[in-house]
Parts: C-alpha cells; structure tokens; sequence
C-alpha cells in the first residue's frame, strides 16, 4: 500500500465549500482507481487528507490521469481559493509490513 498526506488549514468560513469541493475531488480521485480518500478535520482550522492507493507505481499512474483531467484543474483553482498551496504539507509513505 502507498499512502499521501496532505495537512493545511481551512477558514472556519469556508469549511463548506472545503467540503463541497472535496467530494467532488474525491469522485475524480476514485474515477482513476484511487483505493482510499478521507478527509479529517483537527485542532486550530487543520484538515488532514489521506489518498490511498495499492503501490508507488500505482498512484503515479492515477496521479497523471487525474492532472489531465479538466475537472480537477477547476476544482484545484477552487482549492487555492481556500486554502495557500504554499502552506499544504505533503508527505508519501510506503507500507513496508
């Protein structure tokens, strides 16, 4: 298994359209054969977002598919509206046992 992580904060304003945009994230994400996604809401406006996917290789490949396709250009602007991309961590693990 691959896991990604995303963690950023989210405006207390904007958490419903965080969500709206997040389901609709998720349904591109899944079209492409991504295994996992799950949103969590923490302390102090902090969001974390796991995508899960069966291997590295795999969540390459669906990685290309999504940044083709054009929905997910639109709700990656929507995004950015929200939350500054220059503050999203991102971190990629490996299953290893």
């Amino acid at each position: 298994m691959f896991v990604v992580t995303y963690v950023y904060k989210v405006p207390q304003n904007k958490v419903d359209q965080y969500l709206d945009i997040q389901k609709r994230v998720k349904k591109v994400y899944s079209r492409y054969g991504c295994t996992g996604y799950e949103v969590f809401k923490g302390d102090d406006e902090l969001w974390l977002e796991i995508n899960r996917f069966k291997d590295r290789e795999y969540y390459e490949n669906v990685e290309k598919s999504v940044d083709l396709d054009p929905e997910i250009q639109i709700l990656w602007k929507e995004f950015c509206s929200i939350v500054e991309k220059e503050q999203i961590i991102t971190r990629k693990y490996e299953k290893m046992l």
